[in-house]
């Protein structure tokens, strides 16, 4: 991607709290998108569908990627993982809440990620939103939407 340095700008700006996040997951059918993403984010992303592509593309990336790939084949189900990541996306940008997964906290307590993994799936995300043609301000509002769960995953 052109400029990775982006990556710890926009999770350093952690545009709401996760407790927020979290609140709004167990809360209505429709959100909104987190304060600072545009109400009209999914619409740009390119809808579920695309969502559900850009899933599919994150996760051929972080099979790819020997720091982090060996985590999901052990702990992760790619198929499971790429349909509750489609329905968490979905509700980050805008669209209806069907998330039916655990919260970030508990999906993630046991797995010991540090900042690097992190940081290597956040790669992946920009890598899955070229490879689906989505611009790079837009899956910047992405990756913004996500980063307030960044303290649930890092956990060393």
């Amino acid at each position: 991607m052109k400029n990775k340095s982006v990556i710890a700008t926009v999770l350093a700006a952690g545009l709401c709290s996760a407790a927020a996040m979290q609140s709004a997951m167990a809360g209505e059918s429709k959100t909104k998108p987190i304060p600072g993403i545009p109400s009209n984010s999914l619409e740009l992303f390119g809808g579920k569908q695309v969502v559900h592509e850009w899933a599919v593309a994150l996760f051929y990336y972080i099979m790819l990627d020997r720091r982090i790939n060996w985590m999901f084949r052990e702990f992760g189900n790619p198929e499971r993982q790429i349909f509750l990541n489609t329905q968490l996306e979905t509700m980050v940008l805008g669209g209806p809440n069907e998330y039916q997964g655990a919260s970030m906290a508990a999906a993630h307590a046991d797995l010991n990620i540090n900042m690097e993994q992190f940081n290597a799936v956040v790669e992946a995300a920009y890598n899955a939103c070229e490879r689906v043609n989505i611009h790079y301000w837009t899956c910047n509002q992405l990756i913004a939407a996500l980063a307030p769960f960044t303290d649930d995953i890092v956990t060393r």
